[in-house]
């Protein structure tokens, strides 16, 4: 198998070379670089808690206006978002909300060599007893 070629960027430098100039010159690019390393290390752990994060900070909330929207604390959406707790689907439609999302609940039929068979709908509003 032939070896890459290494790749270079527009002004001459190597993509690598890129990475490493603006990591030395820039605490932007390294916050920025560490928290994605951070979001696909919790993707591989959970899923869920690694998209409400992502869409915090793309929305350029803190936890804290998220937990207050919500109606539920800080210490919650923390837990949430460290990826070790799952919230019960009232709470994560509000979450949600907040996000300018809305949770679907999704099912698929697993039958051996058939294609999979999808339904998907906006979650249901649960009574409060």
């Amino acid at each position: 198998m032939p070896a890459r070629k290494q790749e270079i960027s527009p002004i001459g430098e190597s993509v690598i070379d890129s990475i490493h100039r603006q990591s030395r010159e820039s605490e932007a690019y390294r916050e920025a670089r560490d928290e994605y390393a951070a979001l696909r290390e919790l993707r591989r752990k959970n899923w869920l808690a690694a998209h409400i994060r992502e869409r915090r900070y793309e929305l350029d909330l803190t936890q804290r206006d998220v937990a207050t929207q919500a109606g539920t604390s800080h210490s919650f959406i923390s837990k949430l978002e460290s990826g070790d707790h799952i919230p019960t689907i009232p709470v994560l439609k509000r979450i949600l909300a907040v996000l300018d999302e809305e949770l679907l609940i999704g099912v698929q039929r697993r039958a051996p060599a058939e294609d999979p068979e999808r339904q998907v709908a906006p979650a249901p509003e649960l009574a409060v007893p």
